[in-house]
């Protein structure tokens, strides 16, 4: 009996152990430190080569990407020559391996290799990074051209001109219902009417002499950059892109225009298009609006990132702890409300059934404008940029580099700092609930928005008219009045 109450004692002596540590609050994260990865040393060689590093400790495997800017098809006058160099570099031969042995050595090493006109990869062990870069590096700059690959295209072509049969009539286009939207949302754009006909691949009179030419000419080194990845030195790094690349000669410098693209809304209040699906049992939802002035890269975007984690991005979001927790209106429903290189665009999607059609966007709308006129909660902030930084930095690693590619590769073209990876984490950090506020008033817009329905109009008609102007069409773009 003595041994029960002994037990006895212990049991609740647990629980009450247990609930003082309930009633604690739980302990404060550490202050944020700079991550040590993410780093990126800019590297130049005399030949206009340029080069970022991405030095990774203790890894044993490399990745090299290499990109190199050309003019695409629609500007190139020899397009003849450069579908042929592309034929050359498919084949993977070169000069130093004539019979097929890239393909075999790649194998044998495990690694990855292709070249290209745009570039291409090399991975591999970084005990192997010497006789890959020299097997990459032959396959780049010396591919195998011969009078064969013209002969080969010269009698394609002459099979698909003898083929091509000329319409009298032009061909009624497609309904598009992206197009409609567009137009809502920027208005009709204007047609361009081409003086110049549609480059043609001419290859009559060319020889093996013109298209080696050719490569020389649009192959150059101070057009290309290159991204390491692995654990090198700067100097290592150096040595080892002089010893493979240095060789490589520079030719006319290729201006790429600016990435951004300004793009302003016209649409004033709220638009609903719909299109008929007879026989669907549920509605497809989107919203789409025009942030406006959210550029790629712009000086707000983690705020924005943020904002859009909280609105809809995540199962702890506004839309889907409303839409599909409390009210099993839909299954899923995600937003993207991110910046674009013409100004950002905001989305929200889902499915419902249709006589729910309604108050799911109903919801959708409430949802919008909270977030515009109150602020959100410090535990709804933190749970957001946890998560975010979590996913961030699990992705810097070097198993699969893409955010040091990226990066490197728009860097030069955004003007962005050489530690712009390794600050990300802390500019998280500093988003508070007033930030929240602010980018939600200006960019989370259900006013000036186009509201686009796939259901059955049967069922939905007269049901949506309160939230603002309503177009129907049929499946083949008819409208129904």
């Amino acid at each position: 009996m003595k041994n029960i109450y002994i037990l006895i004692f212990a049991i609740c002596f647990s629980f009450k152990a247990i609930a003082q540590v309930d009633r604690s609050m739980p302990p404060e994260a550490d202050e944020p430190v700079k991550l040590n990865v993410g780093k990126l040393i800019p590297i130049q060689l005399d030949n206009g080569l340029r080069i970022y590093l991405a030095p990774v400790k203790e890894y044993p495997k490399f990745t090299i990407s290499v990109n190199i800017e050309l003019p695409g098809y629609d500007e190139e006058e020899r397009l003849a020559e450069k579908k042929i160099l592309n034929s050359a570099y498919s084949n993977k031969l070169s000069e130093k391996y004539p019979k097929g042995e890239i393909d075999s050595i790649s194998n044998y090493y495990g690694a990855l290799l292709n070249a290209s006109m745009y570039g291409g990869t090399i991975k591999g062990m970084k005990q192997d990074v010497n006789l890959l870069l020299d097997v990459y590096v032959d396959a780049l700059l010396h591919p195998v051209i011969t009078d064969a690959y013209i002969q080969k295209r010269q009698e394609e072509q002459v099979e698909k001109d003898k083929k091509k049969i000329s319409k009298v009539n032009t061909p009624k286009r497609p309904f598009s219902i992206e197009k409609i939207i567009d137009s809502l949302l920027f208005g009709n754009e204007k047609k361009v009417i081409e003086t110049q006909e549609k480059v043609k691949a001419n290859y009559n009179g060319l020889t093996v002499s013109d298209i080696e030419n050719f490569k020389n000419d649009r192959i150059v080194s101070n057009n290309s950059l290159i991204v390491v990845v692995g654990d090198f030195t700067e100097k290592e790094c150096k040595e080892l892109m002089m010893r493979y690349f240095g060789a490589w000669k520079s030719g006319e410098p290729y201006v790429k225009n600016s990435p951004i693209n300004k793009k302003t809304s016209i649409i004033k209040k709220r638009k609903i298009v719909v299109v008929d699906a007879p026989n669907a049992v549920q509605s497809d939802i989107s919203f789409r609006w025009h942030l406006g002035d959210a550029y790629t890269y712009f000086k707000d975007d983690i705020k924005l990132q943020v904002l859009n984690e909280i609105f809809g991005a995540s199962q702890l979001s506004y839309l889907y702890k409303n839409l599909r927790e409390d009210k099993g209106l839909c299954y899923f429903i995600r937003s993207s409300v991110g910046a674009s290189a013409v100004g950002g665009r905001g989305t929200v999607r889902t499915s419902v059934r249709n006589n729910q059609t309604a108050y799911a966007i109903e919801n959708i709308i409430l949802e919008m404008l909270r977030l515009r006129n109150g602020k959100v909660s410090a535990s709804d902030l933190k749970i957001a940029k946890n998560s975010l930084i979590g996913s961030y930095t699990r992705s810097l690693n070097a198993i699969a580099p893409i955010p040091y590619i990226t990066f490197a590769m728009q860097k030069d073209d955004y003007n962005l700092p050489d530690d712009y990876l390794q600050s990300k984490v802390e500019k998280y950090y500093a988003v508070n609930v007033d930030d929240i506020m602010a980018m939600s008033q200006k960019y989370i817009d259900p006013f000036k928005s186009v509201i686009y329905i796939k259901g059955k109009v049967s069922e939905l008609k007269g049901t949506l008219e309160k939230f603002g102007d309503v177009i129907y069409f049929d499946e083949k773009g008819n409208t129904i009045e």
